[in-house]
């Protein structure tokens, strides 16, 4: 079994393989085709990896900062639905920066949370 501290770095370690999918998927967001669609499919499977991390610590699926970070990471992925089964699919590129900052900061507030206030990222600058 992992110990707290051993999980906490795992767990801020894959939401922060989200961020990185999520700043590559903004970047294509409005470009159409099998790249974008790789990527969609890339940030669902870290996205679900992290989900599933929640629910085997107590402690973090009690989390306020880890539901806040959940629920802003599933608002980015809803922008996404048009273009995840069609390549064509459009996406609006003004809500998903705007998410993607929201998804900045909760993933700030989580990490402090966590006692990992070294993960902390520049929203501005990420």
């Amino acid at each position: 079994m992992l110990s707290t501290n051993s999980f906490h770095e795992m767990l801020v370690s894959q939401a922060r393989n989200i961020l990185t999918t999520m700043k590559d998927l903004k970047w294509v967001a409005g470009k159409k085709g099998k790249d974008r669609g790789a990527l969609i499919t890339r940030f669902t499977a870290n996205a679900h990896s992290f989900n599933v991390y929640t629910y085997s610590n107590e402690d973090v699926k009690q989390s306020s900062e880890v539901q806040t970070f959940k629920e802003k990471i599933g608002l980015f992925s809803k922008e996404f639905n048009a273009a995840r089964f069609d390549l064509d699919g459009e996406v609006d590129e003004d809500r998903v920066q705007d998410l993607y900052e929201e998804v900045l900061t909760a993933y700030n507030e989580m990490v402090i949370a966590l006692g990992y206030d070294k993960e902390i990222v520049n929203p501005k600058r990420f």
